[in-house]
């Protein structure tokens, strides 16, 4: 029997100075509450209350445990209340792993809306990149890519699916011009993910209007998606970025769409929120789970109609492209090899 239990039926029992009273405020039957004391002063070796037909009382021995008893019960059922009305308030601590690719003016919003609705919460935002455990303490949720986060009984919520797609800086562009075909990379500096490029080998594997494409390329440089944002941000080539990661410089025209329907692959780069348990979440995570869904489920339809756009921008630029400038004419040759 629950030690606990026999505690609850002992002061009971004293206070209401009755079995069957006793059993009345804790909702069982007299003969448990006989049991659990039975069995309480059994395990003390102690008898704690003298009985007759008439009334229960404290035997002597027992006064200073009763005392005891009573103070340790109240201080668990104040500890109990407490920890309920912390569970019902939107406050205390969320950690916070963020994948850095969603650093940015979307994602400063993010935070702006979190903080406007849940100003009590104190939100520690870590931009990480390795694997997460939400178990080991260190983080309550992450905000990452599913093979970032060891799932073992996670939950998992896909907050967005985006593309990837090829972009440069005006300023590049105007330097080099626009490629027509992905057979004009060769002559480019190619911005790329780490393990692009096939093993033992110089060229890249390309996916050009649904087909394969083999891509030699002059010179590239290897890297995460963040370091290829940057890079193709301050001129140096022609970066494979996820849509989403590009589309707020896309808008800002500080980066033009190359070649749309070429990509290094078909897949999507997949963002997803996870969180170690669905039942019993404090208000803080599910206030922020809550949020983190609708926040980017709006942001999910005003980023398709964007991408409508941006494709539109990505045919027009390549509609007035008049030829390579001067600079991309040793690469001539390379193209046409590439061609036949």
């Amino acid at each position: 029997m629950d030690q606990l239990y026999m505690l609850r039926a002992f002061v009971a029992a004293a206070q209401h100075r009755s079995f069957s009273k006793a059993a009345a405020s804790l909702g069982v039957t007299t003969g448990s509450i006989s049991k659990a004391i039975a069995k309480l002063e059994a395990s003390i070796q102690t008898r704690v209350l003298h009985r007759t037909t008439r009334s229960v009382t404290l035997t002597e021995e027992a006064q200073s445990y009763y005392v005891s008893c009573c103070r340790l019960l109240e201080e668990l059922d104040e500890a109990n209340r407490r920890i309920t009305r912390e569970r019902e308030v939107d406050s205390g601590k969320l950690r916070l792993a963020v994948h850095p690719t969603l650093i940015g003016d979307t994602f400063s919003q993010f935070l702006s809306g979190y903080r406007a609705i849940a100003p009590n919460v104190n939100l520690v935002v870590s931009i990480h990149e390795g694997v997460v455990n939400l178990y080991n303490g260190q983080f309550d949720m992450a905000i990452l890519p599913p093979h970032q986060v060891e799932q073992s009984a996670v939950i998992r919520r896909t907050l967005f699916k985006s593309p990837r797609m090829l972009a440069a800086s005006p300023d590049y562009l105007a330097r080099f011009g626009m490629p027509g075909c992905a057979a004009d990379l060769t002559g480019h500096f190619l911005l790329l993910p780490s393990q692009s490029r096939q093993h033992n080998s110089n060229y890249v594997q390309m996916i050009e209007d649904g087909e394969p494409v083999q891509v030699i390329p002059a010179s590239s440089m290897d890297g995460n998606d963040v370091l290829l944002g940057a890079a193709a941000l301050a001129g140096a080539g022609i970066a494979e970025l996820p849509e989403a990661m590009a589309r707020e410089d896309l808008a800002k025209g500080k980066l033009i769409p190359v070649l749309p329907g070429c990509a290094l692959s078909d897949s999507e780069v997949e963002i997803c929120l996870f969180y170690a348990h669905r039942e019993l979440l404090p208000a803080r995570f599910r206030t922020f789970v809550d949020f983190c869904t609708e926040f980017f489920r709006r942001d999910n339809v005003s980023r398709r109609t964007r991408l409508v756009d941006t494709r539109a921008q990505a045919a027009y630029a390549a509609a007035m492209t008049t030829g390579p400038s001067p600079e991309r004419a040793t690469s001539t040759n390379a193209c046409m090899a590439l061609d036949t």
